[in-house]
């Protein structure tokens, strides 16, 4: 795909293959990140040890590679028996807290991809141990940032069930119905069919977010993930989050593109504390673009000053993870 990538860069225009070489190196650090940070293969190093490898990365690369690390050690601890503690008392858990959101993001996939695999025949039985798994491993206050990537991990990997597991976390109740629905927003970004970047494929994963998600709310939160995949991955591009506004505004999900776009920031603020440089774009007022001042800059700067002390705060950083009106981004919790 990389080589690939490379010959369409001298025919797409810039934000496009930029947008391209994002996503490879971003799907690349979190699938192979043995691989990227050299992790020994004959024995399994202490969690620290491999967060201290990703954390030698630069910024960008280091929170796609923590959450590969999460996800590597995770399928190796499951592999040896059971798991408990894993994110909120692990022996070696000295784990910084900017690395909490790559960290469940990573392990939530493993414990849904290990359960998965294992059969289809009880459904409600594989939810429910996966929400056990995400209790009984999660960090205090991080629960849904564990739970959301099981509409990832279905939709990638096992999409012919995308219903049957949206009824079966519908019926657990409406938040975990949200951070399901969420997660298959955040997995269309990177699904085959949308993965390179030509032929309108930001239009084609919007009507996607729409189309297979059932209800009203349900694709509040698929095209709210879905924005904010986009947003994170590209966040050193501007350009590319231009691009997909322009897709939607064939749309009237307003409320849901504003929700991943400012979700996106906040959770960058949290996992790159000291590097603001790249929030720069925004965060100030473009002089002939309102369509970029509405969408985002205004909506980021109110979150920043007003939503992220309190969800700081009150440790709510992976409330970030299920849809939230813009319009109450005040009280976000």
């Amino acid at each position: 795909m990389g080589k690939s990538a490379q010959l369409m860069g001298r025919f797409l225009p810039g934000h496009e293959w930029e947008e391209t070489c994002n996503k490879l190196e971003a799907f690349r650090l979190f699938a192979y990140a043995d691989q990227e940070l050299s992790i020994p293969q004959d024995h399994l190093e202490p969690l620290s040890k491999m967060i201290g490898r990703a954390f030698a990365l630069e910024n960008f690369r280091s929170i796609w590679a923590l959450e590969g690390v999460a996800h590597y050690y995770t399928a190796a601890v499951l592999a040896a028996g059971p798991v408990k503690g894993l994110l909120s008392s692990a022996p070696d858990n000295d784990i910084p807290e900017r690395t909490l959101v790559s960290m469940h993001a990573g392990m939530g996939t493993a414990f849904a991809e290990s359960l998965l695999s294992k059969g289809e025949s009880d459904l409600r039985g594989t939810v429910n141990r996966f929400f056990d798994l995400c209790r009984e491993n999660a960090a205090p206050g991080w629960y849904d940032n564990a739970a959301e990537p099981m509409g990832l991990v279905v939709r990638s990997m096992y999409p012919h069930l995308l219903g049957a597991v949206g009824e079966v976390m519908g019926a657990a109740g409406p938040a975990a119905q949200h951070l399901y629905w969420h997660g298959v927003g955040r997995s269309l970004y990177f699904v085959p069919t949308n993965f390179m970047t030509f032929g309108g494929s930001h239009s084609r994963a919007l009507e996607a977010a729409i189309a297979e998600a059932p209800s009203r709310e349900d694709r509040l939160n698929s095209v709210a993930g879905l924005v904010w995949a986009v947003t994170l991955v590209n966040l050193r591009q501007p350009a590319v989050l231009r691009n997909l506004l322009r897709s939607a505004a064939e749309i009237d999900m307003d409320e849901s593109i504003i929700n991943g776009i400012v979700s996106a920031v906040l959770v960058w603020r949290h996992m790159v504390p000291g590097e603001r440089a790249w929030l720069t774009a925004y965060t100030h007022l473009s002089k002939d673009d309102e369509v970029w001042n509405r969408y985002v800059v205004h909506p980021s700067i109110d979150a920043l000053a007003h939503a992220y002390p309190v969800l700081q705060e009150r440790n709510a950083i992976a409330s970030l993870f299920s849809y939230r009106p813009v319009a109450k981004i005040r009280e976000w919790q």
